[in-house]
């Protein structure tokens, strides 16, 4: 993916950046190891800017530090994207651009004394985000517990971190609870419209984590999602049907389409167009929101 970003030539000076320190800390930071190396980072930073809402900002928020700044994406039609973080989450944060073209401008004058990266957007700007402020880049094929317990350890969080956790095993099995004996005979199917294509999801989604850790049957592909033509959709048929809405259209252009009106879930009334905001989310803000449409949707044994 493309970065463009603008050169930086009066940055803020107060940390220079070695990847070959020793990981001894001070009464000021302590050392983290990252993909791209180590960094000093502050005991506890104030001024924390998390390039990407989806990934870094929402778990940051569940372990109880918000962000000064995030990055945002921007999707069709004007809409932004806070990946299943609420208005009300990110009143008052600063937006600093696209996770994949952050404003290095801002962000100077932000003065942060933390900047969280993604490896996929971030690598190569590295060097200029780290003459801003420590900087410490992420992986971004972490599953999302995994992720959310390495922010957490990076800002020596973990107490936080297993509480929010331990609140989403709890509602886990609330909704086992609800299913009862139609956990083990429902299975279910979720599929992304984004960009006029259709594509399936993968077993690393957070939406098929989710389907997992509940118990729920669900049609996934490999490691990677897999684009498909509409003439094999047949092929996602199942008793209950999410289409994720990323090109936000009506309902109605899904449902009066034959190939899609023929499926099972859609004659049985079991297809549920959802929102892309909440359902691309990959923080436990939005995971939660994934659960209350599924607490809203899945059938309750009776």
């Amino acid at each position: 993916m493309a970065l463009s970003f603008i050169l930086i030539t009066a940055c803020n000076n107060r940390v220079n950046q070695k990847l070959d320190l020793p990981l001894v800390s001070t009464s000021e930071c302590r050392f983290v190891q990252h993909k791209l190396g180590k960094t000093c980072i502050p005991i506890e930073p104030q001024r924390v800017i998390a390039l990407d809402s989806r990934y870094l900002a929402d778990p940051l928020i569940n372990i109880g530090v918000k962000p000064t700044a995030i990055a945002i994406y921007n999707e069709k039609a004007g809409k932004t994207s806070t990946s299943g973080l609420s208005l009300g989450e990110v009143e008052g944060i600063e937006n600093v651009g696209e996770p994949n073209s952050p404003s290095l401008e801002k962000i100077v004058m932000l003065k942060p004394d933390l900047i969280l990266g993604l490896d996929i957007f971030h690598e190569k700007i590295y060097k200029l985000l780290s003459a801003i402020a420590p900087t410490v880049i992420v992986n971004y094929d972490d599953y999302f517990k995994k992720s959310f317990l390495h922010i957490a350890q990076l800002l020596d969080r973990e107490k936080n971190a297993e509480e929010a956790l331990t609140q989403y095993q709890n509602r886990i099995k609330r909704l086992q609870s609800r299913l009862g004996e139609k956990l083990n005979k429902v299975n279910i199917a979720t599929i992304f419209y984004y960009h006029g294509t259709f594509s399936s999801m993968a077993d690393q989604s957070t939406c098929a984590q989710i389907f997992t850790d509940i118990g729920l049957r669900h049609k996934t592909t490999a490691s990677t999602s897999n684009i498909f033509s509409i003439e094999e959709i047949h092929k996602y048929d199942a008793d209950i049907l999410f289409i994720v809405n990323a090109d936000y259209k009506s309902s109605s252009f899904y449902l009066e389409n034959p190939l899609i009106s023929s499926l099972k879930a859609v004659q049985n009334g079991q297809v549920y167009i959802v929102d892309p905001d909440i359902w691309t989310g990959n923080g436990l803000s939005g995971v939660n929101k994934i659960l209350d449409d599924l607490f809203k949707y899945l059938p309750v044994d009776k």
